[in-house]
């Protein structure tokens, strides 16, 4: 599991406790095999936790962890358990310097100057698609965001949970950035294990699927209390039959 605390899938919460979706998702299977988790969380970026798996350093990795190509070839992955869309935070400032009379969604899909990206993550590929743009990778997410609200790059770049809640949690942002949601790029999140695991991944599928997730980033983030609770009820639910 990645070091960096992501909530609400998975940070230590103000009693000292490791807690989150990926949390609750990843001891209900431990119980249903009947065993306990050891957390890892050395990984000091995402990649690192895929190679942890692939190295056998680790059975499984859980973070909200992208599906690409390029950790495919490396690790198997369960079925999503969430699917997210990418998303931008764009400085309003520097987008109305490109804006040249055109449509702001015009302006959007053509965006010049830096984006700013977590390093060693998917979004380090997935950037790549905005062909005039400078990537640049940064070692947290705050620092990512430190820096397009101070102009130094045109747009951060993350999926929509993380934009969604910076947007929900500090209002003021909207006054100087524009959260963009790319409805047509999609990030599912799976469960990776090694490539020898296959039965693993199989029971993973298994579990994920039975729990019939049906899950969102609005619904995690605007309803997060009920659905845990719901989740944690089919898990219990699971054990004990």
């Amino acid at each position: 599991m990645y070091s960096q605390d992501v909530p609400p899938f998975y940070y230590v919460d103000k009693n000292h406790v490791l807690t989150g979706l990926d949390i609750v998702l990843i001891k209900g299977f431990a119980d249903l095999l009947g065993v306990t988790v050891e957390y890892d969380r050395s990984a000091k970026f995402l990649d690192d936790v895929v190679d942890k798996v692939e190295k056998h350093e680790a059975d499984m990795a859980i973070c909200k962890l992208s599906l690409t190509f390029d950790r495919a070839k490396r690790v198997l992955f369960s079925t999503p358990y969430i699917n997210l869309h990418q998303s931008l935070l764009i400085n309003r400032l520097e987008l109305s310097k490109q804006l040249n009379g055109r449509p702001q969604e015009q302006a959007i899909q053509n965006l010049t100057g830096k984006i700013g990206v977590v390093a060693k993550s998917s979004y380090v590929g997935y950037a790549k698609y905005f062909k005039n743009m400078e990537i640049v990778p940064y070692p947290t997410w705050n620092e990512v965001l430190n820096d397009v609200l101070a102009g130094r790059i045109t747009a951060a770049f993350r999926d929509e949970a993380e934009v969604k809640l910076i947007v929900r949690d500090r209002p003021d942002i909207a006054l100087k950035l524009l959260s963009v949601v790319l409805k047509d790029a999609d990030d599912p999140k799976g469960i990776a294990v090694s490539f020898d695991h296959r039965e693993l991944k199989d029971l993973l599928n298994f579990y994920l699927t039975s729990l019939d997730l049906n899950l969102s980033a609005d619904k995690i983030i605007n309803d997060y209390d009920n659905l845990i609770g719901t989740i944690e009820n089919k898990i219990k639910q699971k054990v004990y039959q």
